[in-house]
């Protein structure tokens, strides 16, 4: 049965929308699911979307296609992410991320459920990843939009709940906990797909300079009487950074690479938290699992929330880890001990420094004024931060690690 898939209700922002050969790839592919769901009459609506801010790689885009099949009535909620082409960001290739992620929703997350299948983990303790169609391409990834059914993103600015917290942490260690079933369960797989995926960042004078220009915006924000002890610390702060994503003389496991509020899906009933789900594994790669927990610490909370939670947090990620591992028989002392756990976490913590210096700034940047990271020299690039709500978290980290010694 041929569908021609109609245009309804096609809202688009220029800005953010390419031209309509681009559309047309992606008309294609919903009119293959449209056939594969045995839509006989429907309806699309389309729209971009903006996410102010929260990405940073590509297009958005809403597809809802309503109708009838055979069987009765049917919608389909479709959330699109469109690589932008003809675009290569300097320090991160975005064909690659795209490819990663591809990777991710229709091979490695179709493994994670079999794995939790075969080891009878109970509905309630799975890790759960978002539907994806296998009609997705290297340049057009397609999932089941979930803000159709509730879920949501907190605010980038905000400091996020303790509730969301705790579950974001929950899946985070779940998600982690999944290299060393899959060195355990799937070992020749583990050797080939899993250990070999590399940081997504590219040293050179491009990182440098983005990472110079930065640190000129970051640093406007310290305090006078502190900034010789910042400027200090920020030697060759470019180099350290990627050595964190590099270092192979730490535990290693899966890494998120972007684990923000912005990703983290939620569900809230009456003010209660009920689901989280990760979202956006453009950045996957095989390095120290520290450095997604020092990354949504630094994105989602501040420093009274530090002080009083961050301890628990840390015992919650681990001991959740030795939960979700027991369904798979592996005893998390054998393969990530709290010991060694706990001195990573010390020795890999100024991490957050560093993000505070080189990724808060994109946190913060105004709604208005997003900067174009895959088009403007990164050398050049300029921010406009929230000023007030920029300094407020940036001053709690920088007293975090005076606190500590590191500053």
């Amino acid at each position: 049965m041929q569908v021609e898939i109609k245009r309804e209700n096609y809202a688009c922002n220029k800005k953010m929308c390419s031209e309509n050969d681009a559309y047309s790839k992606m008309d294609h592919l919903i009119n293959k699911i449209i056939e594969k769901e045995g839509f006989i009459q429907y309806k699309i609506d389309k729209k971009c979307i903006s996410t102010n801010g929260g990405n940073y790689l590509g297009e958005l885009s809403e597809i809802d296609v309503q109708g009838k099949t055979k069987d009765g009535d049917k919608v389909l909620n479709i959330f699109v992410k469109k690589m932008n082409t003809g675009d290569e960001m300097k320090i991160i290739s975005i064909p690659n991320a795209y490819m990663t992620e591809l990777f991710f929703y229709k091979e490695l997350s179709k493994i994670f459920h079999e794995l939790q299948e075969e080891a009878r983990v109970p509905l309630n303790k799975k890790y759960w990843t978002v539907k994806s169609y296998d009609e997705s391409e290297k340049d057009l990834i397609l999932m089941d939009n979930l803000s159709r059914k509730g879920f949501i993103t907190p605010d980038r600015m905000d400091v996020v709940s303790l509730q969301f917290a705790e579950k974001a942490i929950q899946e985070l260690a779940k998600f982690h906990a999944f290299s060393f079933i899959l060195k355990e369960k799937r070992p020749e797989y583990f050797e080939k797909r899993i250990r070999t995926m590399k940081s997504p960042f590219k040293p050179g004078k491009d990182w440098d300079g983005f990472v110079q220009n930065i640190l000129k915006t970051t640093i406007k924000f310290v305090d006078e009487n502190l900034k010789e002890r910042v400027e200090n610390y920020s030697v060759n702060i470019e180099k350290k950074y990627l050595n964190y994503y590099e270092d192979k003389k730490t535990q290693r496991c899966l890494v998120h690479g972007d684990y923000r509020p912005n990703n983290v899906l939620t569900k809230i009933t009456n003010g209660d938290v009920l689901e989280v789900v990760p979202v956006d594994y453009q950045l996957l790669y095989y390095g120290c699992p520290i450095i997604d927990i020092l990354y949504f610490m630094t994105c989602a909370t501040d420093r009274k929330f530090r002080k009083a939670h961050l301890s628990n947090l840390k015992d919650l990620y681990h001991g959740t880890m030795k939960d979700f591992l027991k369904y798979f028989n592996i005893d998390v002392e054998n393969v990530y001990p709290k010991v060694v756990f706990e001195k990573e976490y010390e020795e890999k913590k100024d991490f957050a420094l560093m993000m505070a210096f080189l990724i808060l700034p994109f946190m913060f940047a105004s709604e208005t004024d997003v900067p174009d990271i895959s088009k403007e020299d990164l050398s050049e690039i300029q921010f406009k931060v929230n000023d007030d709500k920029f300094k407020e978290r940036f001053d709690g980290i920088i007293q975090d690690f005076i606190d500590c010694g590191v500053l």
